[in-house]
């Protein structure tokens, strides 16, 4: 064995041509694949770093509207207290915290206010101190605060006595009890956990009557351990039983009410896990096509090696010992790009985690790790194998008779190998096809989703984002005053020309939800009242958005208290529930009979508000100060840059409340290109993939007929002699191409057909079998085929009889 590597060393070495191009390829089908196997390991593959992660599912609360929603506080206390199947359940709530450090300014992180049993679930320790605890803390009044690693580190300097000190958290003073891991992260972008004074956490907005006996309103999240050996399933019976009994008791709130159980990890990977597999499968389709390049090789180089191999067994080397010897050095070949592989793959690990857009999670556990390095390796030898299977095998038949006989024989004796790469490289242009066909149909839907009017104006609009703290701002009317003095501020300034308050963000989809009843309607149940969006914003916010207004007025300083509430609706909203009746002057009613009516006064144009990808949903808009949240956010429209824009609103806000940091300021434009991150992502990925699957097929083309050519030597040498045109040369090489090539897209074509079902769930105003695509990606892959006959072609031209004959 030693001397076969070393043999092999050395026969690599003579040919460094040949050997830096097999490893080149290999690197480039090792190395994306381990890039993008190492997104799939610590993205769907690691383990998630909590002891009971099988038992941890998170409990949703569903309806017609909301397959998986929120809970309200008495429906949530009482799947806590009457279940049978769950260990423990816990209620959290994403907020915004307000951090003030010693010494230092104000910082927003994101944080989630926990009830006492919500580290149990996970059952993970803290790195310092201890978490909440029921025991400790159920009848605890203090305010405690849990610090991720991250906030630890970032904003305490990682000081180990920072356990039992006090620090302003929404400008109240909160006692450090501990400090996690840095492992645990969740929910996702988590850096601190707020004890609930109550046991669900405090509402983002004002319920009137008592908090804990309160069903109408859904704003917080649950998450439960599963009592050992109890399923999933099990679970969601034993919940829905009790959500049963609610909606029976209570009709009007909990009617159509249900419940929903997921597993920790589905919840955490499961929006990504179609399009992570998809990829793998892509480079795995250009692992094929480099495997398919080194075979062809191989078996090139074996022809060249028939007459030594022949030698070798005329002097006594049997068939195994062959096969041995030229499968050895496929494994060198191999162990040699497994090396130049996982260098490439460590590059391109590097260069995925700067451009892998934030939706993606875990993207901390991506990295080269044991498990992506040994299914590196053992990718690298089984390629090896089966690359240098066929040549092994091929060679292992010399016959010394043959070899040493005429030319004619020697040319007869390949053309086996001839027929073998034939279907190697028509092999690649199948796949190359399919790869190409799926990069294709994703642009195209990438380019349609582009020039998607989203229905407002992006241009010099900057949003800030500001959430209040409630400790400090606990009212509607408190926050509406400070939103109201911010934007008088902003307003104020000369480089401004419109400013807006707004909840939500445009595009980003965090609206507020809320059934209502039509005034002209009979009274129903909450489950059969209809559905809508809900905004709260300003009287400037359409103007500064530049959404048309198609019938009615905008909001006024007279629609404020007491005068009766109204509201503005979207074209949709106005088709939906309106029909083909004008809506100005109707009234709508959120709520019970109780509830004010609130009288429609304008249609305005719709907007996508959830993602550039979803139809525009019914949506009704009120005037912030009579829905004021504390989440709410601002609209600039003007010339000057983003940085002045952000030192023009720091500035108001400091004038306002010095201890109040600004959360984001972006354009609306950033805001924009973030919503389609995801697929930008996934189609930059894949059509860079089906470009090495082009450069690879056309490398096994132009391989293929350079061989060719170098064995017809003799022939062209006597055609030209004989007087042959340039044409009649040529011609037959670029045949030979073309005809591989239709070979491989005919195959292919068909191949993406069934392929391209599992692409339409990315699709977005595209049809997976788009002719438009099929056929512009079959005419580049006969363009590249006909290239790469065209140049062995031309060289053939200069094929010199006499010396062609002379050598033969």
């Amino acid at each position: 064995m030693i001397n076969d590597l070393r043999y092999a060393a050395r026969a690599f070495f003579r040919t460094p041509g040949f050997t830096v191009v097999a490893i080149l390829t290999l690197a480039l089908g090792i190395g994306t694949n381990t890039a993008i196997f190492s997104v799939v390991n610590g993205v769907l593959l690691r383990p998630l770093p909590y002891p009971h992660t099988p038992e941890i599912v998170q409990v949703w609360s569903t309806s017609a509207g909301e397959p998986k929603g929120a809970h309200g506080p008495a429906d949530f206390l009482e799947f806590q207290r009457d279940n049978h199947t769950l260990l423990m359940l816990a209620a959290y709530r994403e907020d915004a915290l307000t951090i003030l450090p010693p010494r230092a300014e104000p910082v927003r992180i994101s944080g989630a206010l926990v009830t006492t049993d919500y580290f149990d679930v996970f059952g993970m320790p803290a790195a310092l101190g201890r978490t909440f605890s029921r025991s400790i803390d159920g009848n605890a009044h203090e305010s405690l605060v849990v610090l991720s690693h991250a906030a630890w580190t970032e904003q305490f300097s990682a000081d180990p006595r920072i356990v039992s000190q006090r620090v302003r958290i929404n400008g109240v003073p909160h006692t450090i009890v501990g400090v996690m891991p840095a492992s645990f992260g969740y929910p996702a972008g988590a850096k601190a956990w707020v004890l609930s004074a109550t046991d669900v956490p405090l509402p983002p907005l004002e319920i009137s009557g008592d908090l804990l006996e309160s069903r109408g309103v859904h704003y917080f999240m649950a998450i439960g351990r599963l009592r050992a050996g109890v399923t999933a399933e099990q679970a969601r019976a034993d919940l829905a039983v009790i959500a049963e009994s609610q909606a029976r008791r209570f009709p009007e709130s909990n009617g159509g009410r249900g419940v929903a159980i997921q597993p920790l990890r589905e919840r955490i990977v499961g929006d990504v896990r179609d399009a992570l597999y998809m990829l793998l499968a892509a480079v795995g389709v250009v692992l094929l096509i480099a495997w398919a390049n080194v075979a062809s090789l191989l078996l090139a180089r074996a022809s060249g090696r028939h007459r030594e191999l022949a030698i070798r067994a005329a002097l006594g080397a049997g068939r195994l010992r062959l096969m041995r010897q030229l499968i050895t050095e496929s494994v060198v070949l191999g162990g040699a790009g497994a090396v130049a592989g996982l260098l490439a793959g460590s590059w391109a690990i590097a260069l995925l985690l700067k451009v892998i857009p934030e939706g993606i999670p875990r993207t901390e556990d991506i990295g080269l790790d044991v498990r992506v390095g040994t299914v590196a390796i053992l990718v690298s030898l089984a390629c090896a194998l089966l690359f240098g299977l066929a040549p092994a095998l091929q060679g292992s038949r010399a016959d010394a008779s043959r070899a040493l006989a005429d030319a004619d024989r020697r040319s007869t004796a390949g053309r086996g190998r001839a027929k073998t790469r034939a279907v190697l490289v028509v092999c690649e242009i199948a796949l190359t096809l399919i790869l190409l066909v799926s990069a294709g149909l994703l642009a195209n839907s990438f380019v349609r989703l582009q020039r998607v009017d989203p229905g407002f104006r992006v241009d010099h609009v900057t949003i800030v984002r500001l959430p209040l703290p409630q400790s400090k701002y606990p009212d509607g009317a408190r926050q509406a005053a400070f939103y109201q003095h911010v934007l008088e501020g902003i307003e104020q300034r000369p480089e401004t020309e419109s400013a807006a308050i707004l909840f939500p963000s445009p595009i980003e989809g965090a609206h507020a939800t809320g059934t209502f009843t039509l005034e002209w309607q009979p009274s129903s149940t909450r489950a059969d009242r209809p559905f809508t969006s809900i905004a709260s914003v300003s009287a400037n916010y359409f103007r500064t958005l530049g959404i048309p207004i198609i019938a009615g007025r905008t909001f006024t300083e007279q629609d404020r208290d007491p005068a009766p509430a109204v509201a503005m609706v979207n074209a949709t909203f106005a088709r939906k529930y309106f029909g083909g009746q004008s809506p100005l002057g109707k009234r709508v009613r959120f709520g019970d009979s109780g509830d004010d009516w609130i009288t429609v006064i304008a249609v305005v144009g719709d907007s996508r508000n959830v993602g550039l990808q979803e139809p525009p949903t019914p949506l009704l808009y009120l005037p912030y100060h009579r829905f004021p949240l504390a989440f709410m956010a601002f609209a600039i429209r003007s010339t000057a840059s983003t940085a002045a824009i952000a030192t023009l609103a720091r500035t108001t806000i400091r004038n306002t409340d010095p201890e109040l940091p600004m959360d984001t300021i972006q354009t609306l434009g950033d805001v924009l290109k973030e919503s389609v991150a995801e697929p930008r992502f996934r189609t930059l990925l894949l059509g860079a993939f089906a470009l090495m699957a082009v450069i690879l097929a056309a490398v096994g083309v132009y391989g293929l007929i350079s061989y060719s050519v170098a064995q017809r030597t003799r022939e062209i040498g006597i055609r030209m002699a004989l007087g042959a045109q340039a044409r009649q040369v040529m011609l037959p090489v670029v045949r030979e191409g073309l005809i591989l090539a239709v070979a491989g897209i005919a195959i292919g074509l068909a191949g993406s057909v069934a392929m391209s079902r599992v692409l339409k769930d990315f699709l977005f105003g595209v049809d997976t079998t788009d002719p438009l695509t099929y056929g512009l990606v079959a005419l580049l892959l006969l363009a590249v085929a006909m290239l790469a006959s065209y140049i062995p072609s031309r060289r053939a031209l200069r094929v010199d009889p006499i010396t062609a004959l002379r050598s033969e």
